[in-house]
């Protein structure tokens, strides 16, 4: 079995086990499950711990190289303003269905309160508390508290400063970027040992939610993967239109000719293995000028994740609506941008750590218990290759969007390998 594989038959096996105690109701099986339960806890606690660290790194090194090897004023400013644009209307759109469907059909009332222990959420603040506290006036006290949402916005703005460094000695990054770059790879290090330990880790911390909640927990996670489908098929279908709207080309040959990278994405699960499939499409079926795809693509998948960013949302408000919160448009508007602000900090990490960079600040920002994440590590697996199959449509259609919007017309298949070339009107 793979990892995920035993990840899943834990959480299944953990819920089962501990909705068992509760009916058995025999007091030696209550006492050992609750004697082991707190090992399941500093298991979160381990994987949490390099939370901090790791979006900073990452986030800083990420924006900072985008900027440093950004090439081409016009294509590089387009492309950043369709990619922020597309996820403006992911967010809302999966806001909107996700709170239609959580109102309609509510999860059970403080279904996970036993994620919080003896702390129950804290209570939002309001509009010009949370909007002031946007802004760190100390970074290094937010890291300390686990702040992550304001700990996005100093990165953002630090990476943007490094940028504006001089080269290194040997032409290559700052000192500054290449030693963030390694304490981004130690954290991914760090998060693969601790996931050594996810199989028992899961398997403790449902067993606590199978005796606290019995089918509640199921219900939770059920309506969240039935969530991620949705989102993300929502926003595949709407690419379609895009592409039929503004896009300049027969919607029958873009979907035909999009189709192997797509199998591919969801074959793999992995946008990043779909790389050179994608930019094979973009200019052989699609027939996209080099320039155009050469900058486009790669960017779209360190940045632009549209599959991720559309279930995130889902992610962020079934955990807060799973323990009691209902957030205000404020706090909707602020979990979205800290979704966005994610998705961006989230390029290139492994599986794990994505799902910890994307759904962390939004959890934050509506006061959502973090230990849900290992929940949705467990069952992420089932909807992941529509998620991915949809980030590659994403990628995609930017690229043609883009092109559209540039003005550029579509090169023509004239070399004797077959690859189209690049107009240069």
């Amino acid at each position: 079995m793979s990892r995920t594989q035993w990840i899943l038959a834990a959480l299944v096996a953990g819920v089962l086990a501990g909705m068992g105690v509760r009916w058995l109701d025999q007091p030696v099986l209550t006492g050992i499950a609750t004697a082991a339960m707190p090992i399941g806890q500093m298991w979160v606690r381990a994987l949490q711990m390099t939370l901090i660290p790791l979006i900073f790194a990452m986030m800083t090194h990420g924006v900072a190289q985008a900027v440093m090897g950004g090439r081409g004023g016009r294509l590089i400013s387009t492309t950043l303003g369709v990619f922020f644009g597309i996820m403006v209307v992911t967010v809302i759109l999966c806001t909107i269905l996700t709170e239609t469907v959580l109102r309609i059909w509510p999860l059970p009332a403080h279904a996970l309160d036993s994620l919080l222990g003896s702390a129950a959420p804290q209570p939002l603040p309001g509009f010009a508390e949370q909007l002031v506290a946007i802004v760190p006036d100390n970074p290094v006290a937010a890291a300390a508290q686990g702040q992550i949402f304001p700990l996005v916005i100093f990165a953002l703005g630090f990476g943007l400063a490094l940028a504006r460094l001089p080269r290194a000695a040997d032409g290559g990054e700052p000192v500054v970027l290449r030693g963030l770059a390694e304490v981004a790879q130690a954290m991914m290090v760090l998060v693969d040992w601790v996931l050594v330990a996810a199989p028992p880790g899961i398997f403790l911390l449902s067993l606590g939610l199978g005796m606290a909640s019995g089918v509640g927990v199921a219900q939770v996670l059920g309506v969240f993967v039935a969530l991620c489908f949705a989102t993300t098929l929502l926003m595949a279908a709407l690419c379609y239109v895009v592409v039929a709207l503004a896009g300049g080309m027969p919607l029958r040959e873009f979907a035909a000719a999009i189709a192997p990278a797509q199998a591919m994405g969801a074959g793999s699960c992995s946008s990043m293995a779909t790389t050179p499939v994608m930019i094979e499409v973009a200019l052989e079926r699609l027939r996209l000028p080099e320039d155009v795809v050469g900058l486009v693509i790669p960017m779209a998948v360190s940045i632009f994740r549209l599959g991720t960013t559309a279930h995130a949302v889902a992610a962020v408000l079934v955990a807060a609506h799973a323990v009691g919160i209902e957030p205000g448009p404020v706090q909707l508007v602020l979990a979205g941008l800290a979704v966005i602000l994610g998705s961006v900090s989230g390029a290139g990490l492994p599986g794990a750590a994505v799902i910890y960079a994307i759904y962390g600040p939004g959890l934050q920002v509506l006061g959502a218990p973090m230990a849900m994440i290992p929940l949705y590590l467990a069952v992420i697996a089932l909807p992941d290759p529509v998620i991915t199959g949809t980030t590659v449509t994403g990628d995609l259609t930017a690229a043609v969007l883009i092109n559209r919007l540039l003005g550029r017309r579509t090169g023509a298949v004239s070399r004797s390998d077959g690859r189209a070339s690049s107009d240069p009107t």
